[in-house]
């Protein structure tokens, strides 16, 4: 249960029907991109992902999207924003694009 304190009166503009429809089609989304998912790795075979891997490699060396989407995938994408907070200070930076 929410705590009545946080909650902001007139916060949400949707309507409960609205709400309930929209975590519908989220739902249906999440289970469309996992069956899709599940069958690419049912057809894929081990050597069809070296090939795969190999190949996003290569073209990461000469397209900034291709290498950018390496760097994602290995975890390694950068923050956009982040806090630092300290004895009577406190900093908030956000990348706005």
């Amino acid at each position: 249960m929410a705590n009545e304190q946080n909650l902001i009166p007139g916060f949400h503009t949707l309507t409960v029907e609205e709400q309930s429809r929209g975590g519908k089609k989220s739902a249906e989304a999440r289970r469309e991109k996992k069956l899709i998912r599940e069958r690419i790795l049912e057809r894929m075979g081990e050597d069809d992902w070296d090939e795969f891997i190999d190949g996003i490699i290569s073209r990461a060396k000469e397209s900034t999207q291709a290498a950018e989407f390496l760097r994602d995938t290995i975890g390694e994408k950068p923050k956009d924003s982040f806090e630092v907070q300290g004895e009577g200070i406190e900093i908030r930076v956000h990348n706005v694009g």
